[in-house]
């Protein structure tokens, strides 16, 4: 039951997208007739001053999420030849020290095709904070096919293989996201991404978003994600995040957060003998986090620190402190990395 609701939930998007999509490629029809100061006939300053906001608020979110580099812009909007470096030093108190690092690439094979391109280590979160938990992850390198990538909507299909404990895992991936405007000044979008994995079977990310500018310098955004896992015992997989962005000048920034999750036994960043209470198969999580990013030294270079207070299940609930160090270094052309673009 569970899966049938997450693939209605995939199929609602794509059906939306679709339909967003013919309205933005749609023929062009013959000019309107224009009134004397210029607006088209049955358009008014209000309407104009509507569309006026709509455009300030989705620019703000995008700005906002190149700099952060969000999973919505590396899979969704990212058009620019570009290689990703990121370097992470992770302490967790009763657990230690963990060093991860992991490449990413989105590059344009222009040419092949202008719908084609090359994307590695596409898969997982950047917002997650344990990434040195997810090592055995492995590695994907896939070819996308971008069916369309506009203002309010994106399709793209996937075909690649995943390499992890050894082994070569072919798998396809269909990505989908469609923008819309909700009352006021708040900015919805739904994404979601559909895995299949020769060797472990189907996956399912979704992700609702819902976004609002306070000022020129703020932005709050609302997260919910739902995940499935064919090859995991426990599902779904469960997330909500509350995310405060504040721009401090044009090289840095910070995101105040705040996100309760419930991950599965063999996600935990604990091990058996970390964990106080009787095994599950799954566990609740409770974090308080403040990410400061900073471009540094040159325009391809960014530094973060991430310090973190949270409540883990595994620990009976004890407090648990940690942070995170990430260095990051890109490769490519550096449009839209700095927040005053």
């Amino acid at each position: 039951m569970q899966i049938v609701t997450l693939l209605l939930c995939a199929c609602a998007i794509l059906v939306s997208a679709s339909g967003a999509f013919a309205e933005e490629v749609a023929p062009a029809e013959s000019p309107e007739a224009s009134s004397p100061d210029g607006m088209p006939v049955g358009e008014t300053r209000i309407d104009r001053l509507h569309s006026a906001t709509e455009n300030l608020i989705d620019a703000t979110v995008r700005r906002v999420d190149a700099f952060f580099v969000n999973e919505t812009h590396d899979t969704f909007e990212e058009d620019q030849n570009r290689v990703r470096l990121r370097l992470n030093l992770d302490k967790v108190q009763h657990h230690g020290w963990d060093f991860s690092e992991k490449v990413k690439v989105n590059v344009r094979l222009t040419g092949l095709s202008k719908r084609l391109r090359l994307v590695v280590n596409d898969a997982e979160d950047d917002e997650e904070d344990q990434a040195a938990a997810y090592e055995d992850d492995g590695n994907d390198v896939a070819l996308r096919w971008v069916g369309h990538q506009g203002k309010k909507t994106g399709i793209s299909v996937d075909g690649g293989v995943r390499f992890k404990s050894g082994e070569v895992d072919p798998f396809a991936r269909l990505n989908a996201s469609i923008r819309y405007p909700i009352a006021g000044k708040w900015l919805g979008q739904s994404t979601n991404r559909i895995y299949y994995y020769s060797r472990n079977g189907w996956r399912n990310d979704f992700r609702q978003y819902f976004n609002r500018p306070i000022n020129d310098d703020l932005l709050f955004r609302v997260r919910s994600r739902i995940q499935y896992f064919e090859e995991k015992d426990s599902n779904p997989q469960l997330e909500q995040k509350f995310t405060l962005f504040q721009t401090l000048n044009d090289s840095s920034a910070l995101a105040y957060e705040a996100l309760w999750r419930r991950k599965t036994a063999e996600d935990s960043v604990f091990n058996e003998q970390e964990i106080t209470i009787e095994p599950q198969d799954d566990y609740q999580q409770v974090q308080l986090r403040l990410r400061y990013r900073r471009n540094m030294w040159r325009p391809w270079m960014f530094v973060e620190f991430w310090p973190i207070v949270g409540w883990a299940e595994e620990r009976d609930w004890d407090t648990v402190l940690a942070a995170r160090v990430r260095l990051e270094i890109n490769f490519g052309r550096h449009v839209g990395l700095k927040l005053d673009e």
